[in-house]
């Protein structure tokens, strides 16, 4: 007996690599596609590792009505308003010995919090600075400096903990993350050039945040289509009931 697939409801797009051509634009054929899909009932939204603040103006180009899932997973928003309908936080101690074991390998520790619904950076001195973090900071211009003993100690729980380094920077640091107990992940390139690793509370990523945001709207994830093209995205692709990864794509 042949089994009908179940009907698509949901669409959890990623943002960089996947909706956005390299040109950091949606090609017209997306936008199409996308619109197709709104049209025919389906509800469609953001499965992204950006920031709500450079997230939303691709939801408003897409119309999205729904929440956003940003910074891996680790926070749903409702869109447009932005308010914080789930966070997933980074135990302050975690997050302080990730710091630790960076600038122990003398990479910059980037520390995301929100505060009553801001988003905050908060970055150590400019001694590991790199050009992924010169990109990273010409986007978000309020950083706050701080020498890294004073990231996280007496300090609200973060988001998360990013870090931007050179490939072979990240291979070496990614044996003694992976030693925390804790959820992360790794890119080999990013928005800003550089290779990226990610250091989230234990559980935390995209998928567990699609399958939250599917529950609240009602929806089974055997109903959901999540797409994505990186390391970060491959959870939520297998846990969909659609699940499309994509190779990084060419056209404009």
């Amino acid at each position: 007996m042949i089994t009908q697939p179940e009907a698509i409801k949901m669409i959890a797009i990623d943002i960089d690599g996947t909706l956005l051509t390299p040109q950091k634009r949606i090609a017209p054929r997306t936008l199409d596609a996308i619109q197709a899909a709104q049209a025919a009932g389906m509800v469609v939204t953001l499965a992204t590792a950006r920031r709500y603040e450079n997230s939303r103006q691709f939801a408003d180009r897409l119309g999205i009505q729904i929440p956003l899932i940003t910074c891996d997973g680790a926070l749903i928003l409702d869109h447009p308003d932005g308010t914080v309908l789930h966070r997933r936080l980074l135990p302050a101690d975690l997050a302080h010995q990730a710091v630790e074991i960076l600038v122990a390998h003398q990479i910059q520790p980037v520390i995301h919090h929100i505060n009553g619904g801001v988003e905050e950076t908060w970055s150590g001195h400019i001694e590991f600075d790199n050009l992924g973090l010169e990109g990273y900071f010409k986007e978000f211009p309020r950083v706050q400096r701080m020498h890294h003993h004073q990231l996280c100690l007496e300090q609200p729980d973060p988001v998360r903990v990013v870090a931007f380094a050179t490939e072979e920077a990240i291979e070496r640091v990614a044996p003694a993350i992976s030693q925390l107990p804790c959820a992360w992940n790794s890119i080999k390139r990013g928005n800003y050039g550089t290779a990226e690793i990610t250091v989230m509370q234990q559980n935390c990523s995209k998928a567990t945040a699609v399958a939250l945001l599917a529950t609240h709207l009602g929806i089974s994830m055997t109903h959901v289509m999540a797409i994505g093209d990186n390391n970060n995205d491959l959870e939520m692709i297998e846990a969909a009931g659609w699940g499309v990864a994509m190779g990084r794509h060419r056209n404009t």
